[in-house]
């Protein structure tokens, strides 16, 4: 057996903690510089103001430079792409929102896997749809909204930000669930579709609560339905779709930040930790409140769990809805 002098165990002792400090500066290291968080929507959406929100916050928390970058195309899947293609090395993280889920619906050839490509860190906020029209439209409800629809089917138009995108999708489940016609119109961003709708181009759209209210309050829309399981404080006299006579209709946008797969589980559990600090602060929840979102916090394993379900559903909904990509 090997012995050990009183002077050697003593320098090995002393050295100890050297080598504990080592290893927790290591640990401690992430981020060391700057760190990109790809959004595959364009700015001013619901999951945009959410990353530049984290992105500012961590900017100061950690005390290196966090960005937004915008990668749109393709009804996100470009951005997507990016996220999944980056470095695991948690320098380029990614948000992603229900659209990520309707994608992988839509398109059954998509250039990765929307599940195994990603892995999730923290789902973060959901916000709802307005279902608005054109106030030249002669309806004041949603029921009247869909007894014209069956009366003229195919002539009432509505605007979305894509085709494919959750705007879509949110009045392509209301017309298969209300058994009614309506003709899609796509435009390249959500503005263009706002702008049109007002214009009166088209009759109808559902987006972001937090986009379309301040038109409402304006009187250039009128508000039928939010697309919730609640009434949206934004809108608070709006009744829920649900509630306007279209039992069992439910539909909001989720929100989360996501990695490539093969991020450390060091680095998914320090960015859990800061991001869900930065939603407690009561700053934050006012803010998030402002865009009419509401934050729903689920660490990794829902997060992942919960995105195999969305998936599962929209899967269903696409094939009963006979919703067809052009």
């Amino acid at each position: 057996m090997q012995c050990f002098s009183r002077r050697q165990i003593a320098g090995y002792v002393s050295a100890l903690p050297l080598v504990l400090l080592g290893s927790g500066a290591t640990a401690q290291a992430y981020p060391a510089k700057l760190v990109k968080v790809i959004v595959p929507y364009g700015p001013g959406t619901v999951s945009d103001a959410t990353a530049r929100l984290m992105a500012e916050r961590l900017s100061e928390y950690w005390g290196v430079a966090v960005v937004v970058e915008n990668q749109t195309g393709a009804g996100g899947v470009l951005g997507t792409q990016a996220i999944a293609r980056a470095v695991p090395d948690g320098y380029t993280l990614g948000m992603l929102s229900s659209n990520h889920a309707i994608n992988a619906a839509l398109y059954p050839n998509l250039p990765y896997d929307p599940v195994k490509d990603f892995k999730p860190i923290l789902h973060t906020t959901f916000n709802q749809f307005a279902f608005c029209v054109n106030p030249a439209l002669p309806v004041q409800t949603l029921q009247e909204l869909l007894a014209l629809a069956k009366a003229r089917p195919g002539e009432i138009a509505y605007s979305s930000s894509g085709n494919g995108g959750s705007p879509h999708l949110a009045v392509a489940k209301l017309a298969y669930m209300a058994n009614v016609q309506l003709t899609h119109v796509p435009y390249k961003t959500n503005g263009a579709g706002v702008i049109d709708l007002i214009s009166g181009q088209v009759a109808l759209m559902a987006t972001s609560v937090s986009v379309l209210a301040p038109h409402v309050k304006a009187g250039k829309l009128r508000a039928l339905a939010v697309s919730g399981d609640s009434r949206s404080s934004l809108l608070p006299n709006v009744p829920t779709v649900n509630e306007a006579g279209v039992p069992g209709y439910s539909m909001v946008n989720w929100n989360g930040f996501v990695g490539p797969a093969g991020l450390s589980s060091a680095i998914v559990s320090k960015l859990q930790s800061d991001m869900t600090a930065v939603l407690k602060e009561q700053r934050s929840s006012d803010r998030i409140a402002a865009m009419g979102a509401e934050i729903e916090i689920l660490a990794s394993d829902d997060f992942e769990r919960k995105l195999r379900t969305e998936i599962g559903l929209w899967t269903r909904i696409v094939k009963a809805a006979g919703v067809k990509m052009d």
